[in-house]
């Protein structure tokens, strides 16, 4: 006796493949959408850790330590951190920061370069900076402040 119920039929696997389908064409959309929040993420984070780190550098060395980018007035170009050395002598770069990508901009009005002193706070500019990120459709916001502390997501008060 031959069993004739093995397998699947054609019919149903058409209707299998369907549903996958229309499940993948709601799926994809929401997934590109979180993967470009979390680039956004990542680089106004990668600017934020860049910032901190020259911060520190300026408390732990004594000295002014400067960020400027490698392309003037292009904060999504590749970052150098500096010290400053007295009589404001530009060192050799103590850290690179790697370019944002290409679709990432930043909107005109920061500075040439920041540059935080031997206490933390900000020496140049002598007024508070606000950077606004933008990527596709995603927006991000970070501050300055005068004092050196960075605000993500907002300005200083």
């Amino acid at each position: 006796m031959r069993d004739r119920n093995k397998g699947f039929t054609l019919v149903e696997l058409m209707v299998t493949i369907s549903v996958l389908a229309i499940t993948l064409s709601f799926a994809i959309p929401a997934f590109t959408s979180s993967i470009n929040k979390a680039k956004a993420d990542t680089e106004i984070g990668d600017l934020y850790r860049a910032f901190n780190y020259a911060r520190l550098e300026a408390i732990n060395r004594a000295v002014n330590v400067r960020v400027t980018p490698s392309t003037a007035g292009s904060w999504t170009s590749s970052l150098n951190i500096q010290t400053v050395a007295a009589g404001a002598a530009v060192l050799p770069a103590i850290r690179a920061v790697p370019a944002m990508a290409t679709s990432a901009t930043i909107a005109a009005g920061p500075p040439a370069y920041i540059e935080f002193n031997n206490l933390g706070a900000l020496s140049s500019p002598a007024t508070a900076v606000a950077f606004a990120y933008t990527r596709g459709a995603e927006a991000r916001s970070m501050g300055v402040c005068l004092t050196g502390r960075l605000i993500l997501g907002g300005a200083c008060p």
